[in-house]
């Protein structure tokens, strides 16, 4: 019985990391190399030791348990916990993701990103789910794992922004998504977790409601995201050596058309003659 049970653990720890990682994957046309995302993946998972010693000694500067004041908690949590979490899932997505010859398409990063971070969060599963039980497993599996993978999504949309700027020559612009790519996931994760510590040991209706509006914010921006994103599966290098695609000041990418009878979106490949924008993924072509 206690052999089945921990076999019941284990499934409902790595279930949530599984379906999540096939959901993303799946949205990926052309697929990367399994021995990329698979080195991606261990990668994010074993980057859990040196972000446990990081957090442990810097948790003596901004510690985040015995904190009433929210504004203390939030600030704690950044330094503490979010910010040396994100940085080194981001160390190990841009080393081994946005300066790999496979990364050639926009959505492509969103996937090393997202496989960096449910690494992470397996091991964080595994670990908690073991110590605390079931009850622990479900809820991590609706919360806690999805909020890893969106932290990773905004991650790899700030990384796509600059792949662009890379290639289009913009590299202040680059620069500066890089450094977005780290912050801006680091703030939604420290949102995340704030709202959360707050509320440990408190009944606080208000707060509850924003942790679940947040939560239900954050789904929706980041799996629409995905959504557009995954339909992007032109090659970049290819469309911005040709002229086809660039990027405006903000890094966002712009289709030039080379020919006055443009057939088929350049982007996602569907038919949009007659039109201005493509019918199917929404991207603008005059």
């Amino acid at each position: 019985m206690v052999n089945i049970y921990i076999y019941i653990l284990f499934l409902a720890a790595i279930l949530p990391i599984i379906g999540l990682g096939f959901f993303i994957y799946a949205k990926d046309v052309n697929k990367e190399p399994s021995s990329l995302l698979a080195k991606i993946f261990f990668l994010g998972f074993f980057s859990a030791i040196p972000v446990v010693i990081v957090e442990l000694a810097v948790d003596a500067l901004f510690p985040t348990e015995g904190v009433s004041d929210f504004i203390i908690i939030f600030v704690n949590t950044f330094f503490s916990v979010a910010l040396i979490e994100e940085g080194f899932k981001w160390l190990v997505t841009k080393k081994f993701g946005y300066n790999n010859k496979e990364f050639d398409e926009i959505y492509d990063v969103i996937v090393y990103s997202v496989f960096a971070s449910l690494g992470f969060a397996c091991i964080e599963n595994l670990l908690y789910v073991f110590s605390t039980g079931f009850k622990t497993a479900i809820v991590r599996a609706i919360f806690s794992v999805p909020g890893h993978a969106c932290f990773a999504i905004i991650m790899g949309y700030f990384l796509s922004k600059a792949k662009v700027n890379n290639i289009n020559g913009s590299k202040d612009l680059e620069k500066k998504n890089l450094l977005l790519s780290v912050l801006i996931p680091g703030l939604a994760h420290t949102a995340f977790d704030a709202i959360l510590f707050y509320l440990a040991g408190r009944i606080v209706g208000s707060f509850l409601v924003l942790f679940f509006v947040f939560y239900g914010f954050l789904i929706g921006i980041c799996f629409g995201i995905v959504g557009k994103i995954s339909k992007l599966q032109q090659n970049l290098n290819t469309n911005f050596a040709t002229g086809v695609l660039s990027a405006d000041s903000n890094g966002n990418i712009q289709f030039h058309s080379v020919s006055s009878t443009i057939k088929y979106c350049p982007v996602c490949g569907r038919a949009v003659q007659g039109y201005h924008f493509c019918p199917s993924c929404g991207f603008h072509i005059d």
